[in-house]
């Protein structure tokens, strides 16, 4: 297969726009097409005023049609509206009018590449890279590997993401792929746990959320708490993902939403960007420090030097669910997803990491102990690498 060289984007959104002005600096010819002239226009005004000075701008053009954006096109990565009825609407078509060896690409975040591929008539030159927000800065692509594609690919594919500078990490085409697979149930499980010490003890909920975010902090394990990420991330988008890795597992208990989730969501309570999420804020920025987090008196929330609540009982599901993708073969080896975490959700301590902090014994006494006491519930129930760890794992934990 010959080597990418020209690449076709398609969608000129926030995450277009950044997929391409990423492709674009490092010297690839791109054309950016989308049916919205002005904001097609305007992306692309947008990349070239912010270029070096020594790139050539000539490099990225605006396509007056979805057929001269990838007449000549090497690869094509789709960027649009995140429904996978119109993803797969746009490949059957794409189907029709691309170059015959051009490898087609979605950026999705959690919808099936296998589908998508079927739509397009051509499977087995076709591929999910999904970038992460913001596409210029975040290093991390995750390379997803679907149902029937050809193993030529894949290597283009992936010295194409080391040329212009990202990780590419490859995994077997899975519901929610890695990173979202590993966050969206920690995020699922924190509302079950808001939910519980909700009724538990009828606090306000701001101030138990607090707590928990506050333990996160404190020891160190992500650079915010699970309740101020989806907040920032939106609760209405998490809880979509979390719809798809459930449906994608045939609606299996172990990804059951919570009802909390769901009711946040429909409340409308979807995070920083319309003002009310887990917490209240003043405006819609994603800085804490332009926007910090309010309670119901719309008064800035403090962070807890002793907050009560014990981590542990988040961070097994985190690691649980980790061992379970090394289990199904979703990736090589549990160092991809290391670099999963680390790069694209900005973990300060990956999955296994903190397994070996922590303890895997440590870990495994804690699923036990939630599984026995929910009358095993299946979202704790262990995942069988524990009672037979690959040798790999073995060597990394006993490393202490």
């Amino acid at each position: 297969m010959k080597t990418i060289q020209k690449v076709a984007v398609i969608g000129s959104g926030i995450m277009g726009t950044g997929i391409a002005n990423s492709i674009f600096k490092y010297g690839f010819d791109v054309k950016l097409f989308d049916l919205n002239k002005d904001a097609l226009e305007k992306a692309v005004a947008d990349i070239k005023s912010k270029a070096r000075r020594n790139i050539n701008t000539d490099k990225i053009t605006v396509a007056a049609s979805l057929e001269e954006a990838v007449k000549d096109a090497d690869l094509i990565i789709e960027a649009i509206i995140e429904d996978l009825d119109i993803k797969c609407k746009f490949f059957k078509e794409l189907g029709n009018i691309a170059p015959k060896d051009t490898v087609f690409a979605s950026n999705t975040s959690s919808l099936s590449i296998s589908t998508m591929a079927q739509a397009s008539g051509r499977p087995d030159r076709f591929i999910g890279l999904h970038f992460f927000n913001p596409a210029v800065i975040m290093r991390l692509v995750e390379i997803v590997l679907p149902q029937g594609f050809s193993p030529e690919v894949y290597p283009a594919v992936k010295e194409f993401i080391d040329n212009i500078k990202k990780t590419g990490v490859k995994c077997i085409e899975s519901p929610g792929f890695i990173v979202n697979r590993i966050l969206i149930p920690l995020i699922n499980e924190a509302f079950y746990v808001l939910d519980e010490k909700i009724k538990a003890s009828q606090a306000d909920p701001i101030a138990l959320a607090n707590d928990i975010d506050s333990a996160f902090l404190k020891d160190g394990i992500l650079l915010m708490g699970p309740y101020d990420l989806v907040d920032i991330t939106g609760i209405d988008t998490g809880y979509k993902v979390a719809q798809v890795i459930y449906q994608g597992f045939n609606c299996s208990p172990r990804y059951i939403p919570a009802p909390l989730f769901k009711s946040y969501v429909d409340k409308g309570f979807w995070g920083r960007k319309n003002k009310r999420g887990i917490y209240c804020y003043g405006n819609q920025a994603n800085d804490p420090d332009l926007n910090p987090c309010l309670n119901e008196k719309g008064e800035k929330i403090q962070r807890l030097e002793n907050p009560a609540f014990s981590t542990i009982e988040l961070v097994a599901v985190i690691v649980n669910e980790s061992f379970r993708v090394i289990e199904e073969g979703i990736v090589d080896d549990f160092n991809g997803i290391e670099l999963c975490m680390e790069l694209g959700a900005r973990w300060l301590k990956g999955p296994f990491v903190l397994a070996r902090n922590i303890g895997v014994d440590v870990i495994y006494a804690e699923l036990k102990r939630k599984y026995e006491e929910s009358g095993k519930n299946p979202r704790y129930e262990p995942s069988g690498l524990f009672g037979e760890l690959p040798e790999q794992l073995k060597s990394y934990f006993a490393k202490g």
